[in-house]
């Protein structure tokens, strides 16, 4: 009877392995139209669970994990995440763009009953979207990876299907894999985007910095076995999500930090200074995917969404994880320009676009 057990955790973990390899490979089309009002289950989560294999900085604190479940068909498949104007995005890679109103106080992080729910559409088709960001203006930008391109949405769309303008994205993200492009997306304080491609390259991974002045190819080094999956930005750091996934030892993530106030301080080569969160193989995390660095200027903390991407399987979860940051007080002051709306560097890349 062991031997059975072992052999069948074994097969499950296998399976499990070969569903996040392939996700994302093909494009799949959403039919019909998402009504708004959609019901989403929040389930919260023992801390000892989440916290088994985490190891975190001294000024940062596991928070708060919840489960998120639907009976809606396109709930699911979460690899983008933002906090903006009050209120928590999920970005599917199937195209759906999930919102809910943030809740200040009680157990669980938004108000029920407020979700959205929009379809996005390239070309009729719902792309491959991996990853959100927003640029100082207000844009939040979405990471196409297929088509390796980025496209710009309304922070508040008007309609339940929303179509994309998509602009492409140059070397060396252009010429990646259509499995292995864009992969993480960041709105830096300048106002330039930088994008981080998800396939290795002489054991870097191919990056690309965009700003009003316009590109300038980098490369970003990720740990051993990881691979990034998500950005965000705050003050003068750059937040990493990196993840790693094996069939024997579960699920491995990682969030690091790398110095960065905007294009033009860029390294060539952008390599974590410091590590803020790290899951050792762990079954309980699941495949993290999103993340999303939310300021708060009252109480001098910095709120660290991350969301996992549970490949529209039954053998996997969506996971909302919560952590707190406590940076130090230089961090906390620049990101107060952030949470106004101001930055240092004048126009953003999408008024460049716009010019």
């Amino acid at each position: 009877m062991a031997g059975l057990l072992v052999w069948a955790r074994r097969r499950r973990a296998v399976a499990l392995f070969s569903l996040v390899l392939l996700a994302g490979c093909t494009a799949v089309r959403a039919e019909g139209r998402v009504e708004n009002g959609s019901r989403v289950r929040l389930s919260p989560l023992p801390i000892e669970e989440i916290a088994r294999g985490l190891r975190l900085a001294a000024d940062v604190a596991l928070s708060g994990a919840w489960r998120l479940a639907s009976e809606d068909r396109r709930f699911g498949g979460f690899s983008g995440l933002a906090v903006e104007n009050g209120r928590l995005w999920l970005l599917s890679d199937r195209g759906g763009l999930w919102s809910a109103t943030l809740a200040p106080h009680g157990s669980v992080p938004v108000v029920e009953g407020s979700w959205r729910v929009f379809e996005l559409r390239l070309g009729g088709r719902a792309p491959d979207a991996e990853d959100l960001a927003r640029t100082n203006d207000g844009t939040l930008w979405v990471a196409i990876e297929g088509r390796h391109a980025i496209a710009p949405l309304p922070a508040e769309p008007e309609g339940p299907i929303v179509d994309l303008e998509p602009h492409p994205l140059p070397q060396p993200i252009a010429g990646l894999p259509g499995n292995g492009g864009v992969e993480a997306l960041a709105g830096l304080g300048d106002g330039s985007l930088l994008a981080i491609g998800e396939s290795e390259l002489e054991g870097l991974r191919p990056a690309l910095a965009m700003g009003p002045n316009g590109s300038r190819r980098l490369a970003y080094r990720s740990g051993a076995g990881f691979a990034p999956s998500a950005a965000s930005w705050i003050a003068d750091r750059l937040l990493v999500l990196e993840r790693r996934v094996s069939p024997l030892s579960g699920f491995a993530a990682r969030v690091v930090a790398v110095p960065a106030r905007g294009a033009s301080d860029l390294p060539e080569i952008l390599a974590p200074e410091i590590e803020l969160a790290r899951w050792d193989g762990s079954w309980a995390i699941d495949n993290l995917e999103g993340l999303a660095a939310e300021p708060v200027e009252e109480d001098g903390t910095v709120r660290l969404w991350l969301v996992s991407d549970d490949n529209f399987s039954r053998w996997q979860r969506t996971l909302l994880v919560l952590l707190t940051w406590r940076p130090q007080p230089a961090v906390v002051r620049a990101s107060s320009r952030r949470l106004s709306g101001t930055s240092s560097g004048g126009s953003s890349f999408s008024d460049t676009l716009r010019r």
